[in-house]
């Protein structure tokens, strides 16, 4: 067993990103030993020269990454432009005369901006080349889940009509004996019905998951008697019916909240404030923490954190941020969203 955790913390390391800009660079200075036209050169000389014609090239290469990711993929093609021939010009003539100052070592100033261009072609389309190929296993991914969560929900739509029936049956049994009973069964059979059948699609306004949260919050108060020390407070900013998401995204958060945050025996709270923008949205949730409650995580909750993890790293790859802070009493879930999700294939 230590043979094989040995084996694969070397694989890892050979295959990690830095591996694979070693090897780059290695290629690179492994050609000036055995590229013809410089025979005179020994072995030395000829490192000497590799080193001192790619040592340049590192900053404008990754320089370029920087422009690549940040405009030309965002399809900002007049900036990219803009600012890279200018700067590799202005670095190129940079180089040079701090070579020349110190070295004493004139560079030919076309040949070494003929140099950059070519390494920053080569390794740009190796870069194409590699998030062409994530994008792909990214796709298959994305349509392997996708299958996986209609086989799942199936599997819940065993006989729905059945269910939905019968909860109507009880509502109208309990219409006529308690209100607030029948409010309840009422507010479930709307949130369960939003689970197995409007979750299907790609992207639901956002208001429509407010509306859930809202239903899931009375349903949780449910439990709990006026006497009870329990805040719960939900503020809602913005207009919610600009935004689109992805449904069952929010609500995992607030289910686990009401899971691990809430305890009859003392003083508890739930904050929970969503702001809907017009580039996407903010949303938060604050809650009490209590000894003995154990460790909060969704692993056995709803969806579980690790799956709307996943789900924000394969919708939103580039703009989302999700964080979380735990202090002695607290625990906050911070998520940002952009509008700019992968629809689901």
């Amino acid at each position: 067993m230590k043979f094989l955790s040995e084996n694969n913390k070397i694989r890892k390391t050979l295959t990690s990103r830095i591996a694979y800009h070693l090897y780059f660079w290695a290629f690179f200075l492994l050609l000036f030993f055995i590229l013809p036209g410089k025979e005179e050169m020994n072995l030395s000389t000829r490192a000497t020269y590799g080193l001192r014609m790619l040592g340049p090239a590192l900053f404008p290469v990754y320089f370029h990454f920087f422009l690549f990711e940040k405009y030309f993929f965002r399809r900002r093609y007049s900036i990219y432009v803009i600012i890279l021939i200018p700067a590799l010009i202005l670095y190129v003539y940079l180089v040079k005369a701090f070579v020349l100052f110190v070295f004493n070592v004139r560079i030919e100033y076309i040949s070494q901006i003929l140099f950059l261009a070519f390494i920053i072609f080569i390794s740009t389309s190796l870069k194409v080349l590699k998030r062409s190929i994530n994008e792909r296993f990214l796709l298959q991914e994305i349509k392997a889940k996708q299958v996986q969560t209609e086989l799942n929900l199936l599997k819940a739509q065993i006989n729905p009509h059945f269910l939905f029936n019968t909860l109507n049956n009880l509502f109208g049994m309990a219409r006529k004996q308690d209100k607030a009973t029948a409010d309840g069964i009422a507010g479930l059979s709307h949130l369960m019905r939003y689970m197995i059948y409007e979750s299907n699609v790609d992207r639901i306004n956002l208001d429509k998951e407010t509306h859930q949260i809202k239903r899931l919050i009375e349903l949780q108060k449910l439990r709990f008697s006026k006497d009870d020390e329990i805040d719960i407070g939900f503020k809602v900013e913005g207009d919610t019916k600009k935004v689109q998401i992805p449904p069952m995204l929010l609500i995992p958060f607030v289910e686990n909240a009401f899971k691990h945050g809430i305890s009859i025996k003392s003083p508890s709270f739930i904050h929970i404030h969503l702001k809907a923008q017009e580039n996407g949205l903010q949303f938060s949730v604050r809650n009490s923490i209590h000894a003995g409650r154990g460790e909060r995580d969704m692993n056995n909750s709803g969806l579980g954190l690790q799956n709307v993890k996943r789900r924000l790293e394969l919708l939103y790859p580039d703009s989302h941020e999700l964080t979380t802070h735990k202090s002695a009493n607290t625990f906050e879930v911070n998520l940002t969203l952009k509008n700019k999700g992968k629809k689901r294939p």
